[in-house]
């Protein structure tokens, strides 16, 4: 009988990656034009975004193609799970819409001090304060991430608005949090972008404290 991408199926997951947020099912139908017995699935797939699935679950899915046109599973809903794979409780999850918005006003905080301190050419001296506040604050922003991971939310902090705040003087509090939580540090890309943002502001930082650097503030706060 051959199946349609409008009928429903349903499989066990035997490969799920929780990192990448992928995995592979095998349906309990047979797919018609292949061979391979496991389908291709993705996290944004799913219409529960509370429940992450795990290997050893059951998925209700649809057929449908990715790109290549190869069979993948689609609109997939997760109808039974491991006893280790619970739902996550409503007052488990990390509101990252909310700490997204305070990321937002902190930015926006701290471009008007760095500004402040150029115009009145104190910004060499009040640099480790704003390394100290970014640090704070970016320690902060991978904790909620990590505990927003653990919590298997579908919804998660964006790794460039990370890098951004490690590039505005947070990176030894992103470096701390690597380590301690240990969250991002397996992540190979993440990793080299984070290695450029220290390099960036490293080298930001030592122009901003060489001779032409000061030369540079000092006419600014002139103008000013």
């Amino acid at each position: 009988m051959q199946l349609t991408e409008s009928e429903q199926l349903t499989g066990k997951v035997v490969h799920w990656r929780d990192d990448k947020g992928f995995g592979f099912v095998v349906p309990d139908q047979a797919v018609p034009d292949t061979e391979n017995p496991q389908l291709f699935f993705h996290i944004r797939d799913f219409t529960d975004s509370k429940i992450r699935p795990s290997e050893g679950c059951r998925l209700q899915f649809s057929l449908g193609k990715d790109r290549r046109q190869r069979p993948i599973a689609t609109a997939l809903q997760v109808i039974s799970t491991p006893a280790k794979a619970a739902p996550v409780p409503e007052q488990e999850l990390i509101d990252l819409d909310y700490t997204q918005d305070v990321a937002l006003y902190f930015r926006c905080a701290f471009l008007v001090l760095v500004v402040i301190a150029l115009l009145f050419g104190t910004l060499p001296y009040v640099l480790p304060i704003l390394y100290i506040e970014a640090s704070l604050f970016t320690y902060w922003l991978y904790r909620a991430d990590k505990a927003a991971a653990k919590a298997r939310q579908r919804q998660r902090l964006p790794e460039q608005s990370l890098q951004l705040f490690s590039l505005i003087g947070g990176w030894p509090g992103a470096l701390l949090a690597q380590k301690k939580l240990s969250h991002k540090k397996r992540k190979f890309l993440f990793q080299r972008e984070f290695l450029l943002v220290i390099i960036g502001n490293g080298i930001l930082l030592i122009w901003l404290l060489s001779q032409h650097g000061q030369l540079f503030l000092g006419r600014l706060a002139l103008w000013s």
